[in-house]
């Protein structure tokens, strides 16, 4: 860690400047209290705080890399006062040295050096707290920023831990319910068993590759959609429609990778499943704006069909995740009407973090 003084231009400046305006004071005191001549008070005060200016410098080197903080309180009083009146003996007998040898005739002047010894010496004690002062408050900052940051940091490997978790419970569901259809139809209809193989390879390769990105583009998510819905098609035949709505603008907007899939999945579960009929799943996207992009995903249902069994993991782990994303705790709304199912999920195109709020299924 440098010097705070020496940090940037600003701060070397600011400490320059500081130190000239103590060396004015101090040279017109001593011109208008003690009877020195202009030449001599300036001279006199350019040393002195040239000086000082130059050891305060250097203290922090003695601040930053001794860990006071092991020591008491006493101790560490004692030892400040013990590198304080080293420092004043140094800076005392050089400014002295000096002058001394500038104006070695001058006996009146070498008699104010000496009877000025103890305001000088008083007042270097004040600079040198106060130059200390300066230097633990810097420290105490910058640690209370490095301890900020990696708490930052770890709250970050958290929540996205969590995001993991949540992806985690949403494969293997999906990976089980696949190969068990793809067991079945290896006797009966080996062509559509075959096809089903290659298009959950494809499913899985995205999933994997992209398995650590947190975002992703909206064209690339649909894609991976297209192929999750062309899996089940081969399960549910014509039962199972479906039909993107998406401007050109919104393609390359990001989403959350791997977030449409369980919300699909939940319209397939409560719509496909329990209809004899065909039912289209319809996915709509909307940017108007552009700090945020909305998808909406709509199915019909059967609203005399006895509900299917769950815990509706699929919106809770969607808004969850969402949540974490984004600190929405509004991003995912549900309507159902008397036999439609709509998903609002609102995507902001940002990403900050706070409460998430849970859901339920249909």
């Amino acid at each position: 860690m440098r010097n705070p003084f020496l940090i940037n231009r600003t701060y070397t400046l600011t400490y320059i400047a500081a130190w000239i305006l103590v060396a004015g004071i101090h040279a017109a005191v001593l011109w208008l209290t003690s009877g020195q001549e202009l030449l001599m008070a300036i001279a006199d005060s350019l040393i002195f705080n040239v000086l000082f200016a130059g050891i305060a410098l250097g203290l922090w080197y003695s601040i930053r890399y001794y860990d006071f903080n092991k020591a008491g309180f006493l101790d560490q009083l004692l030892n400040h006062l013990l590198i304080a009146f080293i420092v004043l003996g140094i800076w005392l007998g050089v400014g002295y040295l000096i002058l001394n040898n500038i104006w070695p005739d001058h006996t009146d002047y070498h008699g104010f050096l000496i009877n000025s010894l103890p305001w000088r010496g008083i007042s270097g004690l004040f600079f040198y707290f106060l130059i200390i002062l300066i230097y633990y408050l810097y420290i105490n900052s910058e640690d209370r920023k490095t301890r900020i940051s990696k708490e930052s940091t770890l709250r970050l490997q958290v929540k996205e831990a969590e995001i993991d978790r949540l992806k985690a419970q949403i494969n293997p569901h999906f990976l089980f319910n696949s190969l068990n259809s793809v067991s079945s139809l290896i006797n009966s209809q080996p062509e559509q068993a075959r096809e089903m193989l290659v298009r959950l390879s494809g499913f899985l390769r995205y999933a994997l590759e992209n398995r650590h990105n947190n975002l992703t583009s909206l064209e690339a998510e649909l894609e991976n959609i297209r192929y999750y819905l062309e899996i089940e098609k081969v399960r549910f035949g014509k039962r199972l429609q479906f039909d993107f709505i998406v401007p050109e603008e919104c393609l390359k907007m990001t989403i959350p990778h791997m977030i449409l899939q369980p919300l699909v999945e939940n319209s397939i579960k409560h719509g496909v499943y329990e209809s004899t009929e065909p039912v289209k799943i319809e996915l709509q996207a909307f940017c108007r704006q552009k700090d945020s992009l909305i998808v909406e995903i709509s199915n019909d249902f059967d609203p005399e069909a006895p509900p299917r069994k769950g815990k509706g993991i699929g919106i809770i782990n969607t808004k969850n995740r969402l949540y974490l994303a984004y600190n929405c705790d509004n991003c995912l709304t549900v309507e159902r009407t008397e036999n439609r199912f709509t998903i609002k999920m609102t995507i902001p195109q940002f990403l900050n973090d706070e409460n998430p709020t849970e859901s339920t299924d249909h």
